[in-house]
């Protein structure tokens, strides 16, 4: 159910992974690439959704704390431990090479016993270090584990009885926070005050699910339903475009990710939906946490090969080359992450599910 939020997933993964691109035609980027970090906060929309969809009732129901939490960790940690282990050769062959005068910069300051090990208890993102540091990206994976934990633990207190206006009322609460206390000049808020920026999308995706109940757009036909999607999507292209600086405009780029999301978890799709059931993207949106979550070290590599072998400066834009040198990275970076998927990721989530099931079928989730 709801694959065309999947792939919405998917595409969003890939947005992530261009603006993190070492290759650019000019500086600055174009305004969309330049304002794509934003697309996490697609993701924390997104699941705070599908939680609502997956477990919302299953926790009202008696589902216990660590059958819900073993499901969770069986779903991120894996993965996050993998790609944590892969970085580990890299940063210390790095590290010999600088401090052999191969040049580079020391990778100690960031990547170092302290930060490894905040990363590996997945706290790394709840503002106990001074940058982001080893998977850069796996940051929002370790806010989105303690969002699931408050998640659970409102599910069973105040929001019990799945009112609209709770999870409505901490959203907008989490982003006056962000706006008027932390005020950054973006979203850009990470390894800080990353935690605050993932509760405040994830339970505007619990909203968007609660909202469904309400009303939706399952009566539309084909031709009305392709307009809403067609606009949808460019409001998503145009707020992000436009985001900048701006509070206003972001928030106006995040509401747009909320209506996407109520969008297409239609049952009945227009034309956008077609675009989104085509095979190949289907499968990009269900290797996308894969994509998320080893784009960067792929990225790091051939970014080092181009300026230490080849003698390239990749901070210096390319022109038109960098579009065929960031599709052949795009390929390379989905092709790695089918097989970490395949090998790594759902391996691992489906032994913990299956173990959660011998113990009390009739609690496990799907």
């Amino acid at each position: 159910m709801f694959t065309r939020l999947e792939s919405l997933r998917g595409l969003a993964a890939i947005m992530v992974v261009i603006y993190h691109t070492p290759f650019y035609i000019q500086q600055p980027s174009l305004a969309l690439i330049r304002n794509s970090y934003l697309f996490v906060d697609l993701f924390f929309v997104l699941s705070g959704f599908v939680m609502a969809y997956a477990y919302g009732d299953k926790i009202r129901g008696g589902m216990g704390f660590g059958q819900y939490i073993a499901l969770r960790l069986g779903r991120l940690y894996p993965l996050h431990l993998f790609t944590l282990l892969l970085w580990v050769p890299y940063v210390l062959i790095k590290q010999y090479l600088y401090e052999t005068g191969f040049g580079g910069t020391s990778q100690l300051d960031e990547n170092n016993l302290f930060t490894f090990t905040t990363n590996l208890l997945m706290i790394h993102g709840l503002g106990v270090n001074e940058s982001l540091s080893w998977n850069q990206p796996s940051w929002s994976i370790s806010t989105e584990f303690f969002a699931y934990i408050v998640f659970f633990v409102t599910a069973i207190t105040v929001d019990r009885g799945r009112r609209l206006w709770v999870p409505l009322a901490l959203s907008t609460g989490l982003y006056a926070v962000i706006f008027l206390v932390i005020q950054p000049e973006q979203l850009k808020i990470t390894y800080d005050h990353g935690f605050v920026r993932c509760l405040a999308a994830f339970y505007l995706g619990v909203f968007v699910y609660r909202l469904k109940a309400h009303g939706t757009l399952d009566k539309l036909s084909f031709g009305p339903l392709s307009v809403v999607e067609l606009l949808t999507m460019a409001a998503i292209i145009v707020s992000v475009s436009l985001s900048g600086n701006s509070h206003a405009a972001i928030m106006v780029a995040i509401l747009s990710f909320a209506l996407a999301v109520f969008v297409f978890a239609t049952r009945n799709g227009g034309a956008v939906s077609r675009l989104l059931d085509i095979d190949l993207v289907r499968k990009i949106g269900v290797w996308s946490f894969s994509i998320y979550m080893t784009h960067r070290l792929i990225q790091f590599g051939v970014s080092n090969v181009f300026e230490f072998i080849l003698k390239i400066d990749p901070s210096e834009p390319m022109g038109w080359p960098s579009v065929p040198l960031n599709l052949l990275l795009l390929v390379v970076v989905i092709g790695f992450s089918r097989y970490t998927y395949e090998w790594v990721e759902k391996p691992c989530r489906d032994w913990v599910k299956h173990r959660v099931q011998q113990r009390d079928p009739q609690k496990a989730a799907a």
